[in-house]
């Protein structure tokens, strides 16, 4: 498939000027003569061309080309002379910034689109804003935001998405009992679909997401058991994902046999993780297991494999709290020094995490105290109850060309959609 990526390109450009043609022979003529909002076949063609650009942002991903994409987006604004088609190209210069790792560019394109309310209309505007600002917007406006995303939505995937990360708002917010009504409503929503049309791999994951904080939220051993036996079956549709993807699957597995208690199993899927995408934070989460089974050397050498300094916010919250416990399993007085360093290093956005840096700031002192004395460390069952932190898994990120899939499936999907003359039928992912 990769040899025929450049052809795929070629195709792709071909049908997206065959139906710019189109919209400029059939659909400009009407614009001419009736106000756009009367002309239901001009908001098809803003939707299809829409679709067609999604598509090519994906092969010019593959190809290593995206660098290039902003100029194409460009040329393509005289395509349709409507607000709303430069409104989604502007969206569109934003995802592209975002898949380059521009976070500062992604922002500033989408600030290009005005505020984004619980009023906005376009999904995909809500998708990008939650992802890239979703660290700056207040509680309050961000369950308004996911709120307004469920009003919206068809899809039954964002629907179990973004029930679970209002979950995991509620939940770190100190509302169990919210939380846990939003995750029995989705969840007996999501099994009476599931009955009818079983899910597709990438709706399966979120709802394993969803499963997790379920049983978070309820203390229900359960829904760890159910999400594991789930995640354990989606690791095995190797061809499926991407190894970004598998990485993530058995991070999610990891998350939910932590969660349970299954520490040994757990490390495993970690340690299977990291060793597919290298991703820092399944050896941080490994090392918490391996303490786990009262191993802290081993524990200790797994995380100080990991540089702290290189580790983004919401992973550097997570170090400093698992290099804490260790330390004071350890009663190693400079590594004690060292975590509360750490500790004092991290800004913890959601303020549950603020509080366990407290407790374990705290914890350290005890244990300084402790072994200046000669007595036993107080122990803490605190990881046993530790939700992980910002967790990418519990972050709500738009689903471009698909999140952890193998682009070839989509890719040959997308043409032959487009062949045939009919949208994507995202059901098969469903």
């Amino acid at each position: 498939m990769k040899k025929q990526w450049p052809k795929v390109l070629r195709a792709l450009r071909a049908d997206l000027t065959q139906y710019t043609v189109y919209h400029r022979t059939n659909t400009v003529p009407l614009m001419r003569k009736l106000p756009p909002e009367e002309i239901e076949i001009l908001s098809i063609d803003i939707e299809a061309l829409h679709e067609s650009v999604e598509q090519l942002t994906g092969i010019y991903g593959q190809l290593g080309r995206l660098a290039e994409l902003p100029q194409v987006l460009e040329r393509l604004r005289v395509n349709i002379d409507d607000p709303r088609w430069q409104r989604k190209l502007t969206y569109h210069q934003a995802i592209v910034a975002h898949l380059c790792n521009d976070a500062a560019g992604a922002r500033r394109e989408l600030a290009k689109l005005g505020p984004i309310t619980a009023q906005e209309a376009d999904l995909d505007a809500l998708h990008l804003h939650i992802d890239i600002n979703g660290d700056t917007i207040p509680l309050v406006d961000k369950l308004r935001l996911y709120d307004r995303v469920l009003e919206l939505t068809t899809s039954r995937r964002d629907r179990i998405q973004y029930a679970a990360a209002k979950g995991v708002e509620l939940t770190l917010a100190g509302d169990t009992a919210g939380a846990t009504a939003i995750c029995d409503e989705a969840l007996n929503a999501a099994q009476e679909s599931e009955k009818e049309r079983p899910f597709g791999p990438d709706t399966q994951l979120w709802f394993c997401k969803l499963l997790e904080v379920a049983g978070i939220s309820k203390r229900d051993q359960a829904h760890f058991v159910d999400a594991a036996k789930r995640l354990q079956a989606l690791i095995a549709l190797t061809d499926y994902w991407t190894p970004a993807g598998l990485g993530h699957a058995n991070r999610c597995l990891g998350d939910v046999l932590r969660l349970a208690g299954q520490w040994e199993e757990g490390a495993a899927a970690y340690s299977a993780g990291y060793k597919i995408d290298g991703n820092p934070a399944c050896r941080i989460f490994e090392a918490s297991c391996l303490l786990m089974q009262h191993r802290a050397n081993d524990a200790l050498a797994i995380i100080e494999s990991v540089d702290f300094e290189t580790l983004e916010a919401p992973e550097r919250a997570d170090y400093a709290i698992a290099y804490a416990a260790i330390a004071i399993a350890l009663r190693d007085g400079g590594r004690l020094d060292a975590a509360a360093a750490k500790l004092k290093a991290v800004s913890p956005i959601r303020q549950y995490f603020v509080h366990e840096n407290v407790r374990y700031q705290l914890a350290i002192e005890r244990a300084r105290v402790a072994i200046a004395a000669g007595t036993s460390v107080p122990k803490s069952s605190r990881l046993l109850d530790w939700i992980s932190s910002m967790s990418r898994w519990f972050m709500v990120q738009p689903n471009i060309a698909g999140l952890g899939i193998n682009l070839n499936n989509i890719v040959d999907d997308a043409i032959a959609a487009r062949r045939q003359k009919r949208s994507i039928d995202e059901k098969s992912n469903e």
